[in-house]
């Protein structure tokens, strides 16, 4: 499977799994019906043109009921609270006293337009030449060491440097959030001494335009002068040696980071990065799904 908005490395049901790269909305309904149509295969349902119909009915009535609900919470107060700020000192001071989750991001995002506000996203990506994929790292997939492959391509596209920038506007208003693979980097190696963080940067800044600072991030290299930094809880996958059990949903054989648009995660998942939400956030989800060759029925 590989397309502008997916690309699948592997097979769920095979032993090394399937490493997923999607880019969009679009590439996570087309995961979604994937892994359901994997799963009822592995199940012994002979799959019909009728039945991948059904699938696909199925995940889009799912997608609008997952997103009512994300509807219904709503923007955080936090950051209703720094919209409302109209003096560049009092958003220098609240900046340090909020901590803001990837998911009150997301959920500013997907639900601003509540507040009157609409958003745009821009994610840049820097592709250093010894992690661009080859056809011969796909080649390799068909071959015995097939676990050993999508191990290395999964590791290509984590390194990959990208910097994602959200911007939201009501009238003259306008505010930036944006970070980078080095802003969201451990305390022990951050540039920032209290750790991970994103920058913010609004019309309060009389010196900045919002055309400008948007047309900056079309280089490499993008420092805004005197943005703020704001105490930041990005997205991470749990530790490789803790039990997946721990995080499995109402009663679901997968992880959450593998349940597209269940209506039970739109209130997050705590750190653990859900797809819908890092799409929007970073503007890519990548994750290793694996489905045993015998599910339970």
């Amino acid at each position: 499977m590989r397309n502008r908005h997916i690309t699948r490395f592997g097979s769920p049901l095979a032993p090394s799994g399937a490493l997923y790269y999607v880019t969009d909305v679009e590439g996570l309904i087309q995961m979604d019906v994937d892994i359901k149509l994997v799963q009822l295969y592995a199940s012994g349902e002979l799959i019909t043109p009728e039945v991948k119909s059904q699938v696909k009915s199925d995940v889009k009535r799912m997608k609008a009921e997952y997103h009512d609900k994300v509807n219904q919470i709503g923007v955080p107060d936090k950051l209703r609270d720094l919209f409302l700020i109209t003096r560049k000192a009092e958003a220098e001071q609240y900046s340090r006293q909020i901590v803001l989750s990837e998911y009150d991001l997301f959920l500013l995002i997907h639900n601003c337009n509540q507040i009157g506000f609409t958003h745009r996203s821009k994610f840049k990506q820097y592709v250093p030449q010894h992690l661009t994929l080859s056809d011969n790292n796909r080649s390799k997939m068909k071959t015995a060491n097939a676990k050993k492959s999508i191990k290395n391509i999964g590791s290509i596209l984590l390194e990959r440097r990208y910097i994602h920038v959200h911007r939201f506007e009501y009238g003259s208003d306008w505010h930036y959030f944006y970070f980078s693979h080095q802003d969201i980097e451990p305390t022990s190696t951050n540039h920032w001494k209290y750790g991970c963080h994103l920058h913010y940067i609004s019309h309060l800044w009389p010196r900045l335009k919002k055309r400008w600072i948007w047309n900056k991030f079309n280089q490499r290299s993008t420092e805004i002068s005197d943005s703020l930094h704001i105490r930041f809880e990005p997205f991470k996958f749990p530790h490789p040696d803790e039990a997946i059990e721990n995080y499995l949903v109402n009663g679901s054989k997968l992880s959450p980071w593998a349940v597209i648009f269940s209506p039970s995660l739109a209130s997050g998942c705590g750190s653990v990065p859900l797809p819908v939400a890092q799409v929007a956030t970073r503007g890519v989800f990548i994750t290793q799904v694996y489905l045993p060759s015998k599910l339970n029925q």
